[in-house]
């Protein structure tokens, strides 16, 4: 676990380093001192950290002997840069007038402003914090699935290990390590919309993940998609938005793209080799020169097996390649929980065409195929943030 401690008192600094010690016994947390603003937002700026303990009257620069309140900056900084929005943060000040000022503005935040002083009542609430964070670490991914047989594929899948089941907040969960990377693969009580925007913000809220992908299967277009392509969306927007005149639907597109850092890598991974090599060993030998596309994807709450319903959902715009019941929801969620940033993402393989044909005869390689990828996928994205 890593330690941000901003404070310029030394005297004040060692009794919190100290509390840390005695907390963390016997494991030993990597704890990083700063004196100033300045100085903090270089580290922030420079690192990962999992808890940060923060002053709030500080000096700007590193030996200056006008300190100011640094709420705004704080504030600013949680609010709009991923890594610090991913942190734990605790306040500490020994001025009870910036301390009540400052909880309601850190509140939005679900921050707490502990008043320091020579009792132990800040000693108790801040080894609390420092528990907590132990019991329950930030994930570096959570992996959101519609159905288990989507995440049970995961265990085909090189350097994955698969965990133990458990129940978070209703959630139904299972541990899963990626390498170096910690994890969480969640099935949704069921598919649709609803399910996963709750299932998501849940997810995201409890295990405060780095990144938040979706595997699965998928309905293809006609025409812009085959069976067995892989689609990794660029873009997705729930089909069913807007509003109904003379019986007709007149859509809404209330659209979400994944971050652009994102964006970049999956396109790059899906012009190189990666097809051929995710499908290395899988049935299906016809599907074996199938691509990966990165589309526009759209989310509705239905089964789509008519192939003039599909055909009329695709009009909305352009290039639409494939269509699921998630992954517009999925995508806002996160979208919103990240503010902006974080890495989100999903791949799903086509294994119908949203027509009379649908069945489940390519379920299981579809499965397998995009496990494979997000995979490959979170490592590629994740690892530099590691170095």
């Amino acid at each position: 676990m890593n330690i941000l401690i901003i404070e310029d008192e030394a005297l004040k600094s060692e009794k919190i380093r100290t509390l840390i010690v005695e907390t963390c016994d016997p494991s030993q947390p990597n704890v990083t001192e700063v004196r100033s603003i300045n100085e903090a937002i270089h580290a922030l700026g420079g690192g990962n950290f999992d808890l940060i303990i923060a002053d709030l009257v500080l000096p700007q620069i590193t030996g200056s002997l006008d300190s100011q309140d640094a709420t705004s900056q704080w504030c600013e900084h949680i609010e709009n840069h991923a890594s610090s929005r991913l942190s734990s943060w605790v306040i500490m000040t020994g001025y009870s007038d910036i301390a009540k000022d400052a909880r309601q503005s850190f509140a939005r935040h679900g921050v707490a402003v502990i008043e320091y002083d020579d009792g132990d009542s800040w000693r108790k609430i801040l080894s609390n914090r420092i528990k907590e964070q132990f019991v329950n670490p930030p994930m570096d991914f959570v992996i959101i699935c519609a159905l288990e047989k989507e995440r049970a594929a995961l265990q085909h899948c090189d350097d994955v290990s698969l965990g133990n089941f458990m129940t978070v907040t209703g959630l139904d969960c299972r541990d899963i390590k990626i390498g170096t990377l910690s994890g969480v693969a969640v099935t949704l009580p069921r598919a649709g919309l609803v399910s996963a925007a709750i299932g998501t913000v849940k997810a995201a809220e409890m295990f405060r993940p780095k990144a938040i992908t979706m595997c699965g299967i998928c309905g293809g277009i006609e025409g812009e998609s085959e069976l067995g392509d892989l689609i990794v969306p660029d873009i997705s927007w729930n089909y069913q938005a807007g509003k109904i005149v003379g019986g007709r639907l007149k859509p809404e597109l209330v659209q979400t793209h994944i971050p652009p850092n994102a964006q970049t890598k999956l396109q790059q991974m899906a012009n190189g080799d990666m097809s051929r090599a995710i499908r290395k060993g899988l049935f299906h030998s016809e599907l074996s020169q199938r691509k990966i596309l990165t589309p526009p994807m759209v989310s509705g709450s239905q089964v789509v097996s008519d192939k003039d319903v599909a055909s009329s959902i695709a009009l909305q715009s352009r290039k639409v390649g494939a269509l699921d019941m998630e992954v517009a929801s999925v995508f806002a969620a996160a979208h919103d929980f990240f503010n902006g940033g974080g890495i989100f993402f999903a791949a799903k393989t086509v294994v119908d065409l949203a027509d009379e044909n649908k069945d489940d005869r390519y379920h299981e390689y579809g499965c397998v195929l995009s496990a494979r990828f997000i995979v490959k996928a979170l490592n590629a994205l994740l690892a530099p943030n590691l170095q």
